[in-house]
């Protein structure tokens, strides 16, 4: 099974980062999404509070994932979480303004609030994330 994972893994990283990126970004937010989603409509949650608990689900996940898959960090990995979590409240801040004037101002759906926040927000957290949370050092 590890042979099999390696061969997997060798194949993945010979894939460009960017299209890495729209996969493991894919997956993230369609977790993230779906996260927010069950709290919402599920759980019943306002969708203010289902916001900010979904970030502190789906963060970690995040970090990791983006950490090894994308961008193959051999950083500090404190220092980069702490970054991570930088961007990803800033992003939160961002995403709360669009979905209140997505859902208040233009009067959509929560739901589809957050899909528009989504395709907007996706590049903005590539560069993010590839120029500040995992830029790699120059060398000398």
């Amino acid at each position: 099974m590890i042979k099999l994972y390696k061969k997997i893994e060798a194949f993945w990283f010979k894939i460009n980062q960017k299209i890495r990126f729209l996969l493991v970004g894919g997956f993230n937010t369609v977790f993230a999404y779906g996260v927010f989603a069950a709290l919402y409509e599920l759980a019943g949650m306002d969708y203010n509070p289902a916001l900010i608990t979904q970030y502190f689900i789906t963060v970690n996940v995040s970090f990791f994932t983006m950490r090894y898959y994308v961008f193959q960090s051999h950083g500090n990995i404190g220092a980069e979480y702490v970054k991570s979590w930088t961007v990803y409240i800033g992003m939160y801040f961002f995403n709360a303004f669009a979905l209140n004037f997505f859902v208040r101002i233009l009067g959509l759906y929560p739901l589809i609030g957050q899909a528009a926040y989504l395709v907007i927000s996706t590049v903005l957290t590539f560069l993010l994330h590839k120029y500040y949370s995992f830029r790699e050092k120059k060398k000398d």
